[in-house]
């Protein structure tokens, strides 16, 4: 099946302005990948069924919780729906799209760059699912900051939560584990290491030279 008119500028236009950012295509999708090795910032330029064109989401998945699915923990939606009308209008759009999905994503490493604006963008920031996910990314950052009492602390709220369902237990399960490395550092970093490293492995991610920043 050939492939559609859009999805060709698309392709063309995303190739132009994100590769030489060191920003890489997910196979033949239309996402793309800027692996900083502890979490990677996803740029998706979502189809809609029965619709030609895209809309743009852009999020930073942390690698601190080991799963085989990217989400976005930080972004998400960053544009509406743009449709295909004709080739000139839509190549104009896409290159203002990914121009802003560049800007975007430029500016969530800058935001991730060192311990010190990991750490303030982590504990400042306002999640979705604020009571569970933004309490562990907190707790995380502050054991790997050495402050162990604030981790305990986020961990707990974490904790407060209702927590029922399968996933639910596990995350108790492992965020009761994670507690218990709390009065060692260098220990409690260990085990994020290995974390991060299986989870690269799960969601088949390549070597990258960048490593943590603790």
């Amino acid at each position: 099946m050939p492939t559609p008119i859009h999805s060709k500028i698309i392709n063309k236009v995303t190739r132009k302005i994100l590769k030489e950012h060191g920003i890489v295509r997910k196979g033949q999708s239309r996402k793309w990948l800027d692996d900083q090795y502890w979490f990677t910032t996803g740029i998706e330029f979502q189809p809609f069924k029965d619709r030609r064109g895209t809309c743009l989401n852009v999020g930073v998945n942390f690698h601190w919780y080991e799963k085989s699915y990217f989400s976005y923990d930080i972004g998400y939606r960053e544009s509406e729906f743009i449709d295909f009308v004709n080739e000139e209008q839509f190549e104009n759009e896409m290159n203002s799209l990914v121009e802003l999905a560049l800007k975007r994503t430029l500016g969530l490493r800058e935001k991730l760059t060192d311990l010190r604006t990991v750490t303030n963008t982590i504990l400042n920031h306002e999640y979705t699912s604020d009571s569970l996910w933004g309490n562990y990314h907190r707790a995380i950052i502050c054991g790997l900051n050495n402050e162990p009492k604030k981790s305990e602390h986020y961990f707990n709220l974490v904790l407060e939560n209702n927590l029922e369902c399968d996933w639910e237990q596990e995350l108790k399960r492992r965020v009761e584990k994670l507690k218990t490395d709390l009065d060692n550092t260098a220990d409690f970093r260990n085990r994020i290491d290995k974390i991060i490293e299986r989870t690269r492995i799960v969601k088949k991610l390549k070597e990258t030279e960048i490593k943590n920043v603790w």
